[in-house]
């Protein structure tokens, strides 16, 4: 490793797809490296149980380099190259491994005041205990590119272990080939006098002398960049230039705190209406790129977006210059709690340039895409949230969208906020009866959980060594993928996709799981997945099917007490798909508006799809779930409110090693009646006012998107989401059976971009086109991992019974 030059920075205070501009054959750039990526993970899990005393280890890890950080003990940091080759998948896929092959390294953050050298030994992350102990630890932004955290309060000591009194901060932005620490420092008590400032890593290093009086709470910044590969190069020998709407300048400045060319900008022109509405608009912005030397590089670049025109729901998509999907990915990381930053969207982007000239758009959707309402999964940071000390976070969050009316479903990956995985459930298109309010917040539920099992203590295993692979952040389909395990010791390894849609009728989010146990778990007193633990909601019935239809209908007596089971463990039978659903389930009309003063929300129920189920137990196969629905709350006038369970097998009280769970299950948001509906969706809205409050609502979406495609030219991978494995790069022909609202179909495995999908209608060809401002109505996808492309589109199924199509070389 070599000493590089730093610079010191000392502060006060149709459906036609094109290749990617500058990423053609002819250049031999490609549009993204395999080594191109990210990780950022707690080795040993956020949350804890009080007997686990194992060490608060944050793990960067990236297809050039890897790195730990003991937060209780900067002594122990790891960093090394990783030169394995190792793609986003392959790294995703091999867990901790690269990390705990890393070597020791030395990282040494020193002031020297006096003539006395301190040097910072931990933060205060490492010196908290208890659930909430991190959350000094917090997670700007994570993404498929760059992984920013900060740690407050780095204690410094000297060789004696004497303390300095001082206000310090580490801050570390990771690349895929670069690292920058950023530490901001100042006295707390006494002025410093002629003091010594400096960072290093390894061989990397940088210092700068404050000379005269350091004063009382003046704070200094150094940043060191460890750059690897061609990265200084990207740095130093690329222009950037930006605009916005209306040909408005955007100012472009390299900054080294990011190690990045930034545009930052707030409130950009629009003559469109922005906020809680139906904005069917883009914010654009064209980039060009001049790259001054002789060679292809890519050119780090940070989009720093202030007030966009509706932060809870947004999709970047980088574009060529006249507005064709590139597949190049851009880091969805976003922001709306903290006061003094406001709403804000951070979007990342290694942006190929040839020698010369190259021109892009970066669009970013909101509300809708083409025609329908346009999808998004984002990390949305918590920094801000919570500051009341009670409920601070600031772990890894998830927040996906249909539009940009609101949270459809809430993630919260480390548990950082609460003790489970899923948290705000919420629907589309929905207002309180024909009257109420749309394009704006709704509810149908709040809570849920994926995998609880209990140690020997009857304590919940937590998540380690969480890893979050972003695939797709949308805007037709998201992918999100989850691996790890759960529990100190590793006893189980844990699988999971997310992924949610494109449509116009009610809120989808699909979630499929794999559980192999490595060691002996409990299987009492626990679940395989969860949805509830919502307060201030009612639900008076119960219903639950297969693909046959209704097995049996529950209405809910207002005799239950709390902690009751209303429904014992109970198997489904019959062939899938099975479901459950709530019929009416409403939110309390005094508990609800008592806890959360959001009288005006419309709201309405949740349901889920069990769309397939194998667990593997002692060798034993069963293929059929079994659910239960325990009270979860019992109201003052003695209305019920249910969970629902999906429990282990009956007669299972122990898992062991090599038994395996797979499932799907499809979480949905049907509306109550058709009054509480605006949509655009005829199909469905006469549906629901034939039957307003039924579980034939969930029946329908349970049977209608049982697709059973046929196939020539591909393979399926995946029968809903459709998604299809090509064989065949010059045609795929597929046939669907009926279908319910926009149904999402991916195309995987393409060698170009360049294709277009057409409706066989009487025998002719119809080109699908669902655009509105050209170019935005499919999403393109690039895989540097196997060198193709995945396109995806959302087919209007609804009322046909039968429908053909041809996807084609153009």
């Amino acid at each position: 490793m070599k000493i590089m030059a730093w610079i010191a920075v000392v502060t006060i205070g149709g459906f036609l797809m094109a290749p990617a501009a500058g990423a053609s054959e002819k250049s031999g750039l490609a549009p993204w490296k395999q080594e191109n990526y990210s990780y950022a993970y707690w080795l040993n899990g956020w949350r804890k149980n009080a007997d686990d005393t194992s060490p608060d280890i944050l793990c960067f890890e990236t297809g050039n380099y890897g790195m730990t950080l003991n937060v209780g003990d900067f002594s122990k940091m790891r960093f090394g190259l990783l030169n394995d080759n190792a793609g986003y998948t392959q790294a995703l896929q091999s867990g901790a491994q690269r990390i705990n092959e890393l070597p020791p390294a030395a990282l040494e953050i020193e002031v020297e005041v006096n003539g006395r050298v301190y040097r910072a030994a931990a933060c205060q992350a490492g010196l908290d205990r208890g659930p909430k102990r991190l959350q000094s630890a917090r997670l700007w932004e994570s993404g498929k590119l760059v992984q920013h955290f900060d740690f407050a309060g780095l204690v410094f000591k000297d060789n004696t272990g004497r303390e300095l009194p001082s206000y310090g901060m580490l801050d570390i932005v990771a690349w895929p080939d670069a690292l920058t620490l950023n530490v901001e420092l100042a006295p707390e008590t006494s002025a410093w006098t002629d003091a010594r400032f400096s960072i290093r890593l390894n061989d990397w290093h940088i210092e700068k002398q404050v000379p005269g009086e350091w004063a009382v709470g003046n704070n200094n910044r150094l940043s060191l960049s460890c750059n690897l590969n061609d990265r200084q190069k990207a740095n130093d020998g690329i222009v950037l230039k930006v605009t916005a709407a209306q040909q408005k300048s955007v100012p472009v400045v390299f900054d080294e705190r990011y190690n990045s060319h930034v545009a930052k900008i707030k409130s950009p022109p629009r003559d469109w209406k922005s906020g809680y509405t139906d904005i069917r608009n883009y914010d654009e912005f064209d980039i060009t790129i001049e790259n001054e030397g002789d060679g292809n590089t890519y050119a780090p670049f940070l989009l720093d977006l202030t007030n966009p025109a509706n932060i809870t729901g947004l999709c970047p998509i980088l574009c060529d210059a006249s507005g064709t999907p590139t597949g190049i990915p851009v880091q969805l990381s976003k922001n709306w709690h903290h006061v003094g930053l406001g709403s804000y969207l951070r979007a990342y982007a290694l942006i190929p340039a040839q020698p010369g000239t190259s021109k892009y758009k970066l669009r970013i959707a909101y509300g809708f895409y083409g025609t329908l309402p346009s999808a998004s999964h984002a990390q949305l940071s918590l920094v801000g949230y919570g500051n009341d000390g009670n409920s601070g976070n600031n772990g890894r969050w998830e927040q996906l969208a249909i539009g940009c009316w609101g949270e459809t479903i809430c993630f919260d990956m480390d548990m950082s906020c609460v003790d489970v995985t899923i948290t705000d459930v919420r629907m589309l298109m929905a207002r309180n009866g024909r009257e109420g309010k749309k394009w704006t917040w709704t509810d149908a539920g709040w809570g849920g959980d994926w995998l609880n099992l209990r140690d020997d203590l009857d304590q919940k295993l937590y998540c380690t060594e969480l890893k979050t692979a972003y695939n797709a952040h949308g805007p037709c389909l998201t992918e999100v993928q989850y691996e790890g395990c759960y529990g100190t010791d590793r006893q189980i390894d844990s699988k999971t996709t997310v992924r949610t849609l494109r449509t116009d009728d009610y809120a989808r989010t699909f979630q499929t799981f794999s559980y192999t146990f490595n060691q002996p778990v409990s299987a009492t007193n626990g679940w395989l997945f969860k949805m509830g633990r919502t307060p201030g909601y009612v639900t008076p019935q119960l219903a639950y099917g297969n693909g046959k239809g209704l097995i049996r209908e529950h209405q809910i007596p207002n005799t239950l007490k709390r902690n009751e089971t209303h429904l014992e463990p109970t198997t489904l039978t019959g062939p899938a798909p099975w479901w459950i659903a709530q019929p009416g389930a409403h939110h309390h009309p005094v508990t609800y508006h008592q806890n959360r003063g959001r009288e005006n929300y419309a709201t309405g129920s949740r349901a889920i799809i069990i769309r397939s189920y194998q667990a593997i137990i002692n060798g034993q196969t069963n293929t059929n779930p079994t659910i239960s629905a325990p009270v979860c709350q019992v109201h003052t006038d003695g209305s019920p409110n249910l969970d629902l369970l999906l429990m282990p097998p009956p007669g299972i009280t122990q898992f062991n090693p090599g038994d395996t769970i797979d499932f799907d299950v499809e979480v949905i948001t049907p509306h109550r009646e058709a009054d509480d509906y605006y949509g655009p969706n005829k199909t469905y809205r006469n549906h629901l006012a034939k039957h307003p409050r039924s579980w034939k609502t969930v029946y329908r979406e349970a049977l209608g998107n049982n697709l059973k495609p046929e196939v020539e030219g591909g393979t399926v991978k995946h029968p809903y989401p459709l998604i299809i494995e090509v064989t065949n790069q010059e045609t795929v022909q597929f046939k669907i059976n009926e279908g319910i609202g926009a149904v999402p179909v991916r195309f995987d495995g393409l060698k170009t971009p360049n294709h277009s999908l057409y409706q066989v209608v009487n025998g002719k060809q119809i080109k699908l086109d669902q655009s509105v401002h050209g170019n935005d109505y499919w999403q393109t996808d690039y895989n540097p991992e196997s060198d193709t492309y995945s396109l995806t589109v959302n087919l209007p199924l609804d009322g046909l019974r039968t429908s053909e199509w041809i996807l084609r070389t153009e």
